[in-house]
């Protein structure tokens, strides 16, 4: 019974801390998994930054993408933003 329950833990902790996101390697998609700065039960995120693509401008971003940088920006940066000007997304930018 003890071993399940560290189990548990162990998983729970897993699930809290640990996030992915996609990105194109070569044509090819791969799982980047980081450390998150702060738990959350999101496990997959999405960085629009990651992708081979031209980088959007803040005007650019439709609303879903301005709050997928948002979450990815808290989440894997540990930087609160509400994206209201370019710097804060390019901040959101840096790896």
């Amino acid at each position: 019974m003890k071993y399940l329950f560290i189990i548990v833990l162990t998983a729970l902790a897993a699930v809290l801390y640990i996030g992915f996101y996609e990105k194109m390697e070569d044509a090819y998609p791969e799982k980047v998994f980081f450390i998150k700065k702060s738990p959350t039960f999101q496990i997959e995120f999405e960085n629009i930054f990651a992708y081979e693509s031209d980088d959007k401008s803040l005007a650019e971003l439709s609303e879903t993408e301005r709050q997928s940088v948002i979450q990815y920006c808290k989440y894997r940066l540990g930087k609160v933003s509400t994206l209201q000007n370019q710097r804060e997304l390019e901040e959101c930018k840096k790896k």
